[in-house]
């Protein structure tokens, strides 16, 4: 995989205590949604096609982890008229390019063992890769990137 493209991180989480998105395999599209809340739709929006995401879950009994690289298909103007007016209403449309072996759980890369920093996980935002509490621990994005791409190759 190539991780030139890794822009950002996002929490995901499923509430029913299973992985979310772990049924949609390397290749197939699914609609990755935002938490509404103050700011969400216009970030959602802006985010650049082409743009890859690592998804960073936690689910009940797991330490956070390291579940899915996925790629932007689509313009945020492309998406938003399928948008509806429910909680997770807001969604943006995703490729999956990499994604955790959830047959054996404890080789599921952890979240902070890999990315050596608390990023946060207060919202449904993508955050920056290129954040300063990241860039902190790695001094840029390069060393970052070429870190996971280990990771998830």
């Amino acid at each position: 995989m190539d991780c030139s493209r890794l822009e950002y991180i996002k929490n995901v989480n499923n509430d029913n205590g299973v992985w979310a998105y772990e049924l949609h395999p390397i290749g197939e599209d699914f609609q990755l949604n935002f938490k509404k809340g103050k700011g969400v739709d216009n970030h959602a929006f802006n985010l650049p096609k082409g743009s890859f995401i690592i998804l960073s879950q936690k689910r009940p009994g797991y330490e956070r982890s390291l579940t899915h690289v996925v790629e932007l298909v689509n313009e945020g103007s492309e998406d938003k008229p399928e948008w509806n007016t429910g909680t997770w209403g807001i969604f943006r449309w995703v490729k999956v390019h990499w994604i955790a072996d959830f047959t054996d759980v404890s080789r599921i890369p952890l979240d902070q063992k890999e990315m050596r920093a608390d990023w946060g996980f207060r919202n449904t935002k993508a955050k920056l890769l290129s954040s300063p509490s990241l860039m902190d621990q790695w001094g840029s994005i390069d060393k970052l990137r070429a870190h996971l791409g280990e990771v998830f190759n």
